[in-house]
């Protein structure tokens, strides 16, 4: 996209997070939005995914949210009290930000659907791109894989998931607040959130518009505690389905893997963690403030590699 106010700095044209705006020399605002239907059962929590995940992008490029509009869609006969219910679990949420809601527009649909338009402020020399990954970078991976799949399974039966579930929900509710504050004490070259492209898609975004190759190392991808005995390959969400069927034509090596590990790597996530582009001197470090704050999954799972003169080889999988 050419923008001719030379005060945009970030646009769509590199698929990034969100779109970034010069104040002054200084200060910058990001500007992102994002809404979808209920994932889970209990209103709050919805609302409070909602949020988390609406103010994910302006974690993801090195900010920090300040403000939100809501987006609301709501049956005519929906239960005031499920309403005030998910405000309810979006404004705590926002509280726990420091982010404050000043309003926003709502209108009637027969599927609910919630969520956020938010503004952050970023410093303009410290902007995250997902284009800016540097070769020998470790990638890191601050929360677990697999929210999709949990929240598909949701809408067969749950009775047997519940373990799992509750680990998908506190993941879903828990913000990239302190990680992206971590992030800032560090030389990051290259940051993006794990949403609806899922880890595939979002990784294959930022390493091919940086211009690179990369290892992803499969085995060291965390994953919830007991997902990979209730992947249904034969019941994944649309979103991951259109990941899968996109990214086989873009590389090789996909067509090779595991059917069970393809659908968690290419799991259409909601609210899920950072990707980290760091030099390996501090990867570990990195790892073990995240693990000391609450990120207990977060872990390397690859490097970022030279360019190399062969087409559809962008990441090669590693086991």
């Amino acid at each position: 996209m050419e923008n001719k106010d030379p005060n945009i700095l970030v646009d769509s044209s590199t698929r990034d997070d969100a779109a970034v705006y010069k104040i002054n020399n200084d200060t910058c605002i990001a500007l992102t939005v994002d809404f979808f239907p209920p994932n889970v059962d209990d209103p709050y929590t919805y609302g409070q995914i909602s949020a988390a995940n609406s103010m994910s992008d302006i974690y993801a490029m090195g900010g920090d949210p300040i403000i939100g509009l809501n987006i609301a869609a709501f049956p005519k006969k929906f239960p005031i009290k499920i309403i005030n219910n998910i405000l309810l679990g979006a404004k705590d949420k926002c509280d726990e930000a420091g982010l404050s809601i000043l309003g926003g527009h709502t209108i009637y649909d027969e599927e609910p659907k919630y969520g956020l338009a938010v503004i952050g402020k970023i410093n303009c020399n410290e902007i995250k791109k997902n284009n800016t990954a540097k070769s020998g970078d470790l990638l890191i991976l601050t929360k677990a894989l697999g929210t999709g799949i949990i929240t598909q399974l949701i809408k067969k039966d749950s009775s047997n998931i519940d373990s799992v579930l509750n680990e998908s929900i506190n993941s879903m509710t828990m913000l990239n607040k302190k990680a992206a504050e971590i992030m800032k004490s560090y030389p990051v070259n290259a940051c993006v959130d794990i949403t609806g492209f899922g880890l595939l898609g979002h990784l294959y975004n930022m390493i091919s518009q940086s211009n690179k190759n990369c290892e992803l190392h499969i085995n060291d991808i965390p994953i919830f505690e007991g997902l990979d005995s209730i992947v249904d390959t034969n019941n994944l969400a649309t979103g991951s389905i259109e990941n899968i069927e996109y990214l086989d034509k873009k590389l090789t090596g996909l067509k090779t893997i595991d059917k069970k590990i393809k659908s968690i790597i290419c799991d259409a996530q909601t609210s899920g963690g950072l990707l980290l582009s760091t030099p390996p001197q501090f990867a570990d470090e990195i790892i073990g403030k995240l693990n000391k704050s609450g990120y207990k999954k977060a872990s390397i799972i690859g490097s970022v590699t030279k360019k190399k003169e062969f087409k559809n080889k962008i990441i090669n999988f590693i086991n």
